[in-house]
């Protein structure tokens, strides 16, 4: 899937925002992996702040990954605040807000030290070639930890009858 999907599904899901109701609180398969792609940059940034804390800069590499994963990480965010504003009726973007700030606040307070901070800079680096391409983003993030929780869930795969 690459960024343009996910400008695709960004469009689709706000054409939907209107037609569904605010009940419809799931996060469908498109809305879980931007919120994977979501939580992946800020685990990232979260850990190049620690490691500037203390004295280790790995800011080019993190830097040169948001730069590669721009479009990307914009769709995403897209997806993210057309799942809030579908799901809220009117309170989409301070539920976006509260939710990417509590991915940053959880990362936090993790242990930070030279090893974290290489393992930092080479995912960002790894990151960074990914250029963009949400499969390549989606791996990494899964090999980094679990995915966010997510309000309201995922929704199940349901299959038509016919």
């Amino acid at each position: 899937m690459t960024g343009y999907v996910l400008k695709a599904a960004f469009a689709a899901a706000m054409s939907l925002a209107s037609a569904q109701p605010a009940a419809a609180a799931c996060w469908n398969t498109q809305q879980a992996a931007a919120a994977k792609v979501r939580d992946l940059q800020s685990r990232l940034m979260v850990a190049t702040l620690r490691c500037q804390a203390m004295g280790y800069d790995v800011s080019p590499a993190y830097n040169q990954f948001v730069r590669a994963n721009r479009d990307t990480i914009q769709a995403a965010n897209g997806l993210i605040k057309a799942q809030f504003a579908t799901a809220s009726g009117g309170d989409g973007e301070q539920l976006y807000d509260s939710f990417a700030t509590a991915l940053a606040n959880a990362y936090g307070a993790g242990q930070t030290n030279s090893d974290i901070c290489r393992d930092t800079e080479s995912a960002e680096q790894e990151g960074g070639q990914a250029a963009g391409d949400v499969s390549l983003l989606l791996a990494l993030a899964d090999r980094l930890g679990p995915p966010p929780a997510l309000p309201g869930g995922t929704c199940p795969i349901t299959f038509s009858q016919r």
